[in-house]
């Protein structure tokens, strides 16, 4: 769990890392997505990384912070402005819909004892992968992609699913960091 003073830091952490995109779109989003993307968790059960309010953030600036890491230790030459764009923006469909979040607290004590779900999906809201409700969010408030921006956002959550197959063998660079910071930073996280 994360305490009130470490919430705030971690935001005013990632809003200045927003606004070195200097993106009025971005900064749209941000003023209206803002509060639930700061109190925003992770995920939903307490045996998985950032579970608990504030995780997305937390989780997102751990990402980005690794996704810069890898790209300069493999000298990959990946833009810092998209890398700053991906790993901070990359799960943002975690938030929910424009007007409904994706998860809302556990009103069973069963599940929450037995299964440590603290939360649970919020039926109220369409279906959709977190890949693709984080590019709407994007293509809704107008903040621009690059194709290998798109598709690392489209593969973030893995080649398991049926959709990212296609893309094995052919991700673009920015996917790859992306998909290893995430898997880097869940497991130190674990």
């Amino acid at each position: 769990m994360l305490d009130v003073e470490t919430i705030e830091s971690n935001w005013k952490k990632f809003e200045k890392l927003c606004g070195k995109l200097c993106d009025s779109n971005l900064d749209n989003l941000l003023e209206a997505l803002g509060e639930r993307i700061v109190m925003c968790p992770a995920e939903s059960r307490t045996d998985q990384h950032g579970y608990y309010p504030g995780g997305l953030v937390e989780h997102s600036l751990d990402v980005t912070i690794a996704m810069r890491t890898l790209s300069n230790a493999f000298d990959m030459d990946i833009p810092v402005s998209s890398i700053l764009k991906v790993g901070l923006l990359h799960d943002l469909g975690k938030v929910g819909g424009l007007d409904e979040d994706r998860f809302v607290e556990q009103d069973s004590d069963w599940h929450r004892e037995k299964l440590g779900q603290n939360y649970k999906f919020n039926e109220a809201l369409r279906k959709m992968s977190v890949s693709h409700r984080t590019l709407f969010l994007l293509q809704h408030f107008g903040v621009s992609l690059d194709e290998d921006e798109w598709l690392a956002i489209q593969l973030a959550q893995g080649s398991h699913f049926e959709e990212n197959r296609f893309y094995v063998g052919h991700e673009p660079k920015l996917g790859l960091i992306l998909q290893q910071s995430k898997s880097l930073v869940t497991h130190r996280e674990k």
